[in-house]
């Protein structure tokens, strides 16, 4: 600590410091704190998905505004000393606020644009999240109620003028830009002193005499008191880094004595040596770390890279094309998705019997909006790098209404109660019964109270997916239907007519009239029931702007309804592109399964991150089912023979849920197998049920489960966690993933990868121009480096970017978490998902990528590519390429390739081991 530090700290005004920053730290106030605390419970308000009762008005004008309104008359606010009205009052456009703003603080314009970056890290998951909906053109909640953050960054610097001119008005200080530059370059041992004192590093037998002092404000007695102060706490700093140096020397078998005879030129370069290894201590371990787990694979890998090189690949390709393709192969065929928790259960699968398994990304190359049955929103089941053209509708077999069971009511009711100001009298009385029972059942019996719940439940009716385009002749008749309702609607609420008054011929004159389909004044409508025509007019207009019924509307409507669905030719395109890129075009088993996966877990509101990252968070199962209906379809496959692609009219593709909480992988849409099917999927159910009891076995060993001695113990104890709402650890998900495998199933079959390797089949033989690897380079392998990324920054700062313990969270709006009552919006992953106590259970690693293709096929493809260039050109993602042409194993790294030997690797594990 010296003087000389403080021209620095003036210099850091506006660039690393905000000026509440600086007054906080130079006169102990708390403004920081209590702008955040301001901040967010306007944004919780605003951003309110419907877990509020009580709306915040005026959503719609945008956040600033919104706020703004509500701001102004807030008497809180001036009681707190904040005349945030008077702010206000100057305009209502943000970004003329954030112009004002910084100029009455006297910022030069030189600082703006990095102070405006230091407002948006101080609340880094609050401003992840709007800069996130303002991105998110067609989310629902941003085209209702927009917000971006030119809003979010005027409302702090709103409440931050506010709070910084009340503590002006109490400390009788000046507190603008040039004042606080002025104090600091004048009274640099004062601004010293006081950020010592209020940042608690002061030394406590100073701290008494150091707060006297700056309270007679003596300009001699500070300077000799931080001379003073200077120099004592260099002294104990300088003897608590000889003591440290000490006992390093000592446990590096150096005495004291020996060290101590050193000249001063050597203990100088000891130190600065000490200095320079902390400084990049921290990449050291974690290139040892990336190390020791690349010579483990490669050593596992070792038989098969010693036979990497495959002559007369060609030729073999040429002489499978002579196959008798109208035959299928007995074994059966299941696509997983690489999700590393895959890698165990096609592991165990291939163990039981003549299974062959294939990777590939979990949405199974069918990008798609899902519209679920009950729900009016899209959901994107795709990877978020891919924006969906596509819409599937879930729709009832029959009409019959869905009547809601005894405990689906109980628990709206519960919901409304304990949302209104009525809720002390009475939730206890009405409702305490059912909750007492609810936690009972679900903390001490999970199982089997599921299990009744779940008799209790309705049950939805027989759905089915539509999946294939409707004309435009059925779109328009679809939209006549819903304008006939409209109007049916319209004329009871607005004249109490009944459906059976109105007439067909009534309600079409009706709907042409407000499409201006029609002129003229008088319907029959209106001379039947004697409606005035002025009443008539208001009813049209109603119909027309309340009811949508119009031609714009119409258009609209039209639009959607075009996006539902797929045609047969871009069907067999999706499924021709997602055959090949794994290396499937030809062989084809009689059962094909096709392998989605999810999460149950209770209570978790992380449960996305457990589910399927190529579906967007969601479970694969719709879109296994798409996939596999579309394979299934006698247009499809006759569009993929004359794309080279021969299915055996045998072969069936079967849609099955891989749980990855429980390991039970459960089949879909068998009512629309063929009856010898059956039989066969009995056998197959056996089988699947057999490997996954095993995968749960090793997943309880890693979990430390006690008394769990085989597998169907094990079956019945993850079993439990799925279903326990007081577990916070129901699986460790894709924690200690590490690597990703491109290239055939040859590469690691039988190999035991300990679940921590996305594995995506690939054949470079059936794609000489590297289209298919590129779709690979530019999904798959972006997603999987998101997800490791992820794990990675979560477990070196699980508090900075990580989200901490679940223990605290609380759900805030439907959209995000927080921790207690009031904090920053938590991103990445909780505490329980990457540490196992208080040490690391994922291990940070960068992502190992290995592909088995030519090395010019790969080189080009990355000068082509931007994303994948630059993470591995930057080293997030550490490369190693397998050329199966000569059988040589390339690495990329420091901006260059360099072969790699795969036995000097083992060798050198072996050593280590």
């Amino acid at each position: 600590m010296t003087a000389d530090a403080n021209p620095a700290f003036a210099a850091q005004l506006g660039r690393e410091l905000t000026l509440y920053d600086a007054v906080d730290q130079l006169f102990g106030t708390r403004i920081g704190e209590t702008l955040n605390e301001l901040l967010i419970k306007g944004l919780m308000d605003f951003f309110d998905e419907g877990q509020s009762i009580w709306r915040m008005p005026g959503r719609r004008q945008g956040l600033f505004r919104a706020w703004s309104r509500i701001a102004r008359r807030n008497r809180r606010l001036k009681m707190r000393g904040m005349d945030v009205g008077a702010i206000l009052a100057e305009t209502d456009q943000p970004e003329v606020m954030i112009d004002r703003v910084m100029r009455r603080l006297g910022v030069p314009e030189a600082f703006w644009m990095d102070n405006f970056t230091l407002e948006l890290s101080k609340l880094h998951g609050w401003a992840g999240f709007v800069r996130w909906r303002a991105q998110a053109r067609h989310y629902y909640w941003q085209e209702r109620n927009p917000a971006d953050l030119v809003d979010f960054l005027a409302i702090r610097l709103v409440l931050a003028l506010a709070l910084l001119e009340d503590a002006g008005r109490r400390l009788k200080r000046d507190l603008s830009w040039p004042a606080l530059k002025a104090f600091a370059e004048t009274h640099p041992h004062e601004c010293l002193l006081r950020r010592e004192l209020n940042a608690g590093s002061v030394l406590p037998d100073f701290a008494h005499r150091i707060e006297v002092t700056l309270e007679r404000g003596d300009p001699a007695r500070l300077d000799a008191l931080f001379l003073e102060y200077e120099r004592v706490k260099r002294a104990r700093e300088a003897r608590t880094r000889a003591a440290r140096i000490q006992a390093m020397a000592e446990r590096a078998g150096i005495a004291r004595d020996q060290l101590l005879g050193y000249p001063d030129h050597r203990l100088l370069q000891l130190i600065n040596g000490l200095y320079a290894l902390k400084a990049s201590e921290g990449m050291t371990w974690t290139r040892a770390l990336e190390q020791t787990y690349r010579d483990r694979l490669l050593a596992a890998l070792g038989p098969t890279l010693a036979n990497a090189k495959t002559p007369g690949a060609a030729n073999q390709l040429d002489a499978n094309n002579q196959e008798d393709l109208s035959s299928p192969c007995e074994s059966v065929q299941a696509l997983f998705c690489i999700d590393v928790r895959s890698e165990r259960l096609r592991r165990q699968l291939e163990l039981l019997g003549d299974y062959e398994t294939y990777g590939i990304a979990g949405f199974f190359g069918i990008p798609l909006s899902f519209i679920e049955f009950g729900k009016g929103h899209e959901t994107a089941l795709c990877p978020a790098v891919v924006q969906p053209q596509n819409v599937v509708v879930e729709m009832p077999h029959t009409h019959a209404k869905v009547s809601h069971s005894l405990y689906e009511l109980a628990h709206e009711v519960v919901h409304d109660l304990k949302n209104t100001v009525l809720a002390p009298y009475v939730t206890v009385e009405a409702v305490g019964l059912l909750f007492g029972f609810d936690m009972v059942g679900k903390t001490f019996a999970p199982r089997a109270y599921n299990t009744w719940r779940q008799r209790l439940e309705s049950q939805k009716p027989p759905l089915r997916l539509l999946i294939d385009k409707i004309s435009e002749e059925e779109a328009r008749e679809l939209i006549t239907h819903l304008q006939d309702e409209m109007i049916i609607r319209a004329a009871e609420r607005h004249f109490g007519i009944k459906r059976e008054a109105l007439t067909n011929p009534m309600i079409r004159e009706l709907r042409e009239i407000a499409l201006g389909q029609r002129r003229g004044r008088g319907s029959l409508f209106a001379d039947r029931f004697d409606i005035e025509p002025a009443s008539e007019a208001v009813f049209i207009r109603s119909l027309q702007v309340e009811y949508r019924v119009n031609p714009d509307q119409a258009r609209i409507q039209l639009e959607h309804l075009a996006k539902i669905g797929f045609r047969h030719q871009r069907q067999a395109q999706l499924v021709g592109n997602a055959l090949r890129s794994i290396g499937l075009s030809r062989g084809f088993g009689r059962t094909v399964l096709v392998v989605g996966h999810g999460s149950t877990s209770e209570n978790n509101p992380y449960e996305s991150a457990l589910d399927c990252g190529a579906c967007g968070g969601d479970q694969g199962l719709i879109n296994a089912r798409i996939f596999a209906a579309m394979a299934n379809r006698r247009e499809v496959r006759e569009l993929l023979v004359k794309d080279g692609i021969s299915i055996p009219e045998e072969t069936w593709f079967i849609p099955l849920l891989h749980d990855t909480t429980t390991d039970e992988i459960l089949p879909a849409d068998l009512d629309q197998l063929p009856p010898a099917l059956l039989t066969r999927m009995t056998r197959i159910q056996e089988d699947l049920t057999a490997a996954g009891r095993l995968c749960a076995l090793e997943r309880c060993r890693e979990l430390k489960e006690q008394g769990v001695g085989s597998p169907e113990t094990a079956a019945r104890r993850v079993k439990r966690h799925a279903l326990d709402w007081t577990q916070v650890r129901p699986e460790w998900g894709l924690s200690r993933n590490a690597s990703f495998i491109i290239g055939g199933r040859a590469l690691t079959r039988g190999l035991d990868l300990d679940g921590r390797a996305f594995l995506h089949s690939y054949d470079h033989r059936l794609d000489p121009q590297g289209r298919l690897l590129e779709s690979i380079l530019s999904g798959p392998l972006i997603v999987a480096q998101w997800i490791n990324l992820e794990h990675y920054f979560s477990v070196v700062d699980n508090e900075g970017f990580g989200s901490g313990s679940k223990v605290f969270h609380n759900i805030t709006g439907r959209f995000g978490v927080m921790s207690g009552n009031l904090s920053d919006l938590r991103t990445g992953l909780p505490a329980q998902t990457v540490l196992k106590g208080d040490r690391p259970y994922h291990k940070p690693m960068r992502l190992l990528t290995l592909i088995e293709a030519p090395l010019p096929l790969v080189q080009g493809l990355l000068d082509r590519l931007y994303k994948p260039r630059e993470l591995v050109r930057n080293g997030w993602i550490k490369l190693l390429v397998l050329d199966p042409q000569n059988g040589c194993l390339q690495g990329y790294e420091s901006g260059a390739w360099a072969p790699i030997d795969a036995k000097t690797s083992r060798e050198a594990r072996s050593v280590s081991a």
